[in-house]
């Protein structure tokens, strides 16, 4: 899998895509990548997972370790443009799972209603 990242004002976006046939498999991008995101000190991390057409199982127990984990610290995980196949890998291999939105201003709209409900609590 290849993982691909951009620092947002708000948030840390990971773009996750299939291996390139000519590319050996990266084991530990992803694990890498949520690392870094956990350290950005940005109060979301957004995976987006359209160029992602197969998600593998040790992927599914990254995402949900470090949704756990941010959730904890009072930030979260979002996964955005899922196929259907992706959507139903995921939920096949976990009962909970971070949150699944259509698109990234989704994700966004997510976010500051996670963040309106923290402040107002």
């Amino acid at each position: 899998m290849e993982v691909y990242r951009e620092i947002l004002p708000q948030s840390y976006l990971l773009i996750l895509a299939d291996d390139a046939p000519e590319h050996p498999a990266q084991d530990e991008a992803l694990d890498w990548a949520l690392r870094r995101a956990v350290r950005s000190g940005k109060s979301s991390v957004w995976v987006d997972c359209t160029h992602l057409h197969h998600l593998p199982p040790d992927a599914c127990k990254l995402l949900t370790y470090y949704y756990n984990k941010l959730n904890k610290h009072g930030m979260s995980l979002i996964l955005c443009h899922l196929s259907e196949e992706v959507r139903q890998e995921l939920e096949s291999l976990s009962i909970i799972h971070p949150p699944i939105v259509a698109t990234l201003l989704d994700a966004e709209r997510y976010t500051q209603q996670v963040l309106q409900s923290r402040a107002s609590a």
